[in-house]
């Protein structure tokens, strides 16, 4: 029995025998059947159902990111934007016209007006010493330079005032317009047409023309019409799928047959 000795490697092998090859060093094998260390492998294992999410009764993992829903997409139709307090603050149909009238600091402007300016030296003189007729020349003359000097600041001020109202108005004509238009499109959906929803409905037409300046009125109404349809399948969602639950058949449970 001359091989046991090799066998347990008791001896050192012969000198003239030739070197065994290096073995490879031992690959740690991980629980799932994988070689390699546990944090640097993914492979699937070997039998898919011993996976404890695919074992029966198990929750069923969702994707990545969870399920989407499709009311994501309205999150910011109710959150006002944010107003930058340094931006300048547009004047409104509301605000005064001509701005606010200080008597003091008017009175001190027109402190400084000359009406008899133009009224000749000589009638003042003519005036100063008794002439009755200079003297009503005088009167007459600076009452018509102060007339003429009303009717012109009236002017000017009638003229800023309708040029400045009909810019503020110019201004909001397209959305008055719009919101014109947006009240008088109508849905055909009878639900959202009746009157205890009908007032809802406009209102979200309104938020979704506020948020976006730029969208038709057409496209308003689209998008306000989508809104409560999705809302509805959202809600009715959970039902459907206990009902749908509820009347799909049961599967044999065939460990029954093994009590």
């Amino acid at each position: 029995m001359a091989f046991l000795p090799g066998i347990f490697n008791r001896n050192p092998a012969p000198a003239s025998a030739a070197p065994a090859p290096t073995a490879a060093p031992a690959v740690p094998v991980n629980s799932n059947g994988s070689a390699g260390p546990a944090s640097q492998q993914t492979a699937a294992p070997a039998n898919p159902g011993a996976a404890p999410v695919n074992m029966t009764g198990q929750p069923a993992q969702p994707p990545a990111g969870g399920p989407v829903n499709p009311m994501d997409s309205y999150i910011n139709l109710f959150t006002p934007k944010p107003v930058d307090p340094k931006a300048p603050q547009q004047p409104t149909m509301a605000d005064p016209i001509l701005g606010q009238l200080d008597p003091a600091a008017f009175r001190q402007q027109i402190s400084t007006a000359n009406f008899a300016a133009s009224i000749p030296q000589e009638k003042m003189q003519a005036a100063l010493g008794g002439d009755i007729a200079a003297f009503t020349d005088v009167i007459n003359a600076a009452s018509r330079e102060a007339f003429a000097a009303a009717a012109q600041l009236s002017h000017g001020l009638i003229e800023q005032g309708v040029r400045t109202g009909a810019e503020r108005l110019g201004g909001t004509l397209d959305s008055r317009i719009r919101n014109s238009l947006l009240k008088s499109q109508n849905t055909s959906n009878a639900a959202l047409s009746h009157p205890a929803v009908a007032p809802m409905l406009n209102a979200v037409k309104m938020q979704i023309a506020a948020s976006n300046p730029t969208l038709s009125p057409d496209a308003v109404q689209q998008q306000a019409e989508q809104y409560f349809t999705q809302m509805a399948d959202v809600l009715v969602a959970p039902k459907q799928a206990a009902q749908a639950a509820q009347a799909k058949p049961s599967e044999t449970d065939f460990s029954s047959y093994l009590a």
